[in-house]
């Protein structure tokens, strides 16, 4: 099944990406980090993300839009289509290091959705962001203290 989603998506990236993406490599199994997370409303998602990060997609497909984020790729997904039976804010957490929680809180507050205070813990400082699917998305940045 996992491979049969990788080829599905390879199928729909332009010709050069996918070539890149479907790079073998003798040097490392593993390419690239991803995650992804379920929406039923593509169109505000992908509003509340490009806020969130800034950014344009380097991915926009019906059902699929991907944003570069470290190299890897955050993206978003029709529930529909690739997450069948998934429920709301059940997946996997996306923990994501950032070097300003203050501005991603101001983003996700003016956003309208809900943003935790900034837990600072010795070492890491954390905020948790619920976004509009109901999805906790978690950044962290290393304090080094």
């Amino acid at each position: 099944m996992k491979l049969l989603t990788a080829l599905t998506f390879a199928a729909l990236l332009p010709k050069a990406l996918a070539a890149e993406v479907a790079k073998p490599t003798d040097a490392a199994p593993i390419l690239a980090m991803g995650a992804y997370v379920p929406t039923d409303d593509m169109e505000a998602s992908e509003t509340f993300y490009r806020a969130m990060f800034d950014s344009v997609p380097a991915i926009g497909l019906p059902g699929f839009v991907a944003f570069d984020v470290a190299g890897g790729w955050f993206a978003i997904v029709s529930r529909e289509k690739y997450a069948p039976g998934s429920e709301a804010g059940s997946g996997a957490v996306p923990y994501l290091q950032t070097t300003d929680l203050e501005t991603l809180q101001a983003r996700a507050t003016a956003a309208g959705v809900t943003a935790s205070k900034i837990i600072e813990e010795p070492g890491i400082h954390l905020l948790k962001i619920t976004d509009p699917n109901g999805q906790l998305i978690e950044f962290f940045k290393l304090t080094g203290q």
